[in-house]
C-alpha cells in the first residue's frame, strides 16, 4: 500500500507529534542525569579516598613519633611497659598501613608504604630482641633508634605524595567534568536539531491539509468548479476534503444550471423585447399617426430603455457563451492594433464629450484569437476606462510584444479599484463600490466576459497593482500569431 500512514484524527496527529518531539528530549534529559550522577559518585569516591589517605598518613606520622618516644624511654629506663607501648603502636601502624594500601591504587605510593612498613618492622624486631638479650650493646640500640629519622622522612614523603595525589585527582575530575560538559553540549545541540527537524516535519504534516483546504475553498470562491479537491492528511481532514469535493461538484452542477437558466431567460426575453422595440419604432416614425411633443418624449424614453435592456441581455448571452469553452470559436490571425483603433473610434464621441486625453502606442501586432471576441474584450476594457475617468483625465493604451504573447495595457487616471474589491473584480455581476462618471449603471459582466474570452484563446487578463497618479491598470496577454521579436513592456 503506497500510502504514508496518517492518524485517524487531527488530534491524534498533534498528540503523535508532541510525543515524538518530546521523546528525544526525555532521553537526553535522562542521559544528562545519568552523566551527572556518575560524576557526582566519582567525585565523592575521589574526595573520600584522598581525605582518607591524607588522614591515615598523618596518623602514621603521629604514631611513629609516639613509638619513637616510647622506644627512647625504654632505652633509658629499661622498663617493660615502654616496650609494650612500642609493640602496641606497631600494631596500630600496621592497621593504618593496610587501610592506606586498600584505598590506594597509585603505583608511586605502594613502594614507599612497603619500604616504610619494612623499616618500622625491622626496628620493632630489633628492640624486642634487645629486650630479651640484656647483653645487647647500647650502641646497637642507639643505631636502631637512629632509624626513626629515616622512618619519619619516609612518612613525611608519603604525606606529601598523598596531598599531590589529591590535587592530581581533582585536576583529573575537572578535566572529566569539562569533557562531559562538551559532550553534553554536543548532545543537546544534536537533540535540539533533531527535534527542530521533527517539528518542521510535523508542522508540514499539520499545515499541508489545512493549506490544501484553504486553496480549495479559495478556488471555489473564485468560481473554479472543475479542479478536483484532494486533501491528504489525517482521516477526519480527508473526510472534510471529500465533502468539499462533493460541494465542488454540486456547485458545478448549479453553475451550469444557472448558465442554462440565464441563457433561456435571455433568449425568451429577446422576442417580446423586440416586439416592444418595434412597436416603439412604429410609434416614433408616426406610422399610426402624428404624436404630440409629450408623446414623442415618452416614446424616446421607451426606445432608449429598450436599447439598454437589449444590451444587458446581450451581455448575459455573451457571458454564457464565454463560459462554454468546449464550443469556442476557431482562432484566426488578426491585427490587434487595428482592432484597438476600431474600438477607440466607436468611443470617440464619449471621449470628446468628457474632454478625455488619449495616449496611444500601438505598433503593428498580429495575434492568434477570434476577432469578434477580441473586439468585445477591448470594448469592455475601454468602456470601463472611459466610465471611470473624470473630465479632463487621461487614458493610456499601450501595445507591446513580450516573448510569445502580445500585452495590451489600458490604464486610466480615475480613482482606481478599491483594495477590498480587487479580489472580486472579475466575478460575474460584481460592480464594486467605486463611483463612475456614467449615468448608466453597469451589469458587472464586462470584465468577466473579457477574461473568459482571453482564457478561451490561451491568454489572460490581470489587474495590476495601484500606482501613484494612476487609476485602474488592466493588462491583457494574447498569444502571438507567429513568433515575433520580443519587446519589453515599459
Amino acid at each position: 500500500m503506497n500510502r504514508i500512514y496518517h492518524p485517524r484524527s487531527f488530534f491524534s496527529l498533534l498528540l503523535t507529534g508532541f510525543v515524538v518531539v518530546a521523546l528525544p528530549l526525555i532521553v537526553a534529559m535522562a542521559s544528562s542525569l545519568q552523566i551527572l550522577d556518575s560524576l557526582a559518585e566519582q567525585s565523592t569516591v575521589a574526595v573520600l579516598r584522598s581525605v582518607s589517605r591524607i588522614d591515615n598518613s598523618k596518623k602514621v606520622l603521629e604514631l611513629l613519633k609516639n613509638q619513637e618516644r616510647a622506644a627512647r624511654l625504654f632505652r633509658v629506663l629499661k622498663e617493660q611497659v615502654h616496650l609494650e607501648d612500642v609493640n602496641q603502636l606497631h600494631l596500630q601502624i600496621e592497621v593504618l598501613f593496610r587501610q592506606i594500601a586498600a584505598t590506594s591504587t597509585e603505583k608511586r605510593l605502594t613502594p614507599l608504604i612497603n619500604a616504610l612498613e619494612k623499616n618500622e618492622q625491622n626496628l620493632v624486631t630489633l628492640l624486642n630482641a634487645a629486650a630479651k638479650d640484656p647483653d645487647t650493646p647500647s650502641q646497637a640500640i642507639e643505631t636502631a633508634l637512629a632509624g626513626y629519622e629515616q622512618i619519619a622522612a619516609q612518612a613525611s614523603q608519603i604525606e606529601r605524595l598523598s596531598s599531590t595525589l589529591m590535587i592530581e585527582e581533582v585536576d583529573q575530575l575537572r578535566k572529566q567534568v569539562q569533557g562531559n560538559k562538551t559532550a553534553l553540549m554536543w548532545q543537546i545541540c544534536g537533540v535540539l536539531t533533531f527535534c527542530a527537524l521533527l517539528i518542521a516535519l510535523f508542522i508540514g504534516l499539520i499545515i499541508r491539509p489545512v493549506y490544501q483546504m484553504d486553496q480549495s475553498i479559495e478556488r471555489l470562491g473564485e468560481g473554479d468548479f472543475t479542479t478536483p479537491i484532494l486533501v491528504k492528511g489525517p482521516r477526519d481532514l480527508e473526510a472534510i476534503g471529500k465533502k468539499l469535493d462533493w460541494l465542488r461538484k454540486r456547485l458545478d452542477v448549479l453553475d451550469r444550471d444557472k448558465a442554462k437558466m440565464l441563457a433561456h431567460i435571455s433568449h425568451e426575453l429577446k422576442t417580446p423585447l423586440a416586439s416592444i422595440k418595434e412597436g416603439a419604432g412604429l410609434l416614433k416614425d408616426g406610422v399610426v399617426g402624428p404624436l404630440s411633443a409629450q408623446q414623442a418624449e415618452v416614446i424616446a424614453i421607451l426606445d432608449n430603455n429598450c436599447r439598454k435592456l437589449q444590451g444587458l441581455i446581450q451581455n448575459i448571452l455573451d457571458f454564457n457563451m464565454a463560459r462554454a469553452r468546449e464550443q469556442s470559436a476557431p482562432v484566426d490571425a488578426i491585427e490587434l492594433d487595428a482592432l484597438v483603433e476600431e474600438v477607440i473610434d466607436n468611443h470617440k464621441t464619449t471621449i470628446l464629450a468628457h474632454d478625455i486625453h488619449l495616449e496611444l502606442d500601438l505598433p503593428p501586432t498580429q495575434v492568434a484569437a477570434h476577432s469578434e471576441k477580441m473586439v468585445t474584450m477591448i470594448d469592455n476594457l475601454l468602456s470601463n476606462a472611459v466610465k471611470f475617468t473624470p473630465s479632463g483625465g487621461t487614458i493610456q493604451v499601450t501595445l507591446k510584444k513580450r516573448e510569445q504573447c502580445a500585452e495590451l495595457l489600458i490604464e486610466d487616471s480615475g480613482p482606481g479599484v478599491n483594495e477590498e474589491d480587487r479580489s472580486q473584480i472579475f466575478q460575474p455581476f460584481f460592480t464594486g463600490k467605486q463611483e463612475n462618471h456614467s449615468p448608466i449603471k453597469g451589469s458587472g459582466l464586462g470584465l468577466a466576459i473579457a477574461r473568459e474570452y482571453l482564457q478561451n484563446c490561451g491568454g489572460s487578463l490581470r489587474l495590476l497593482p495601484n500606482e501613484p497618479h494612476h487609476g485602474s491598470r488592466f493588462l491583457a496577454s494574447i498569444p502571438l500569431a507567429h513568433r515575433q521579436e520580443s519587446n519589453t513592456l515599459s
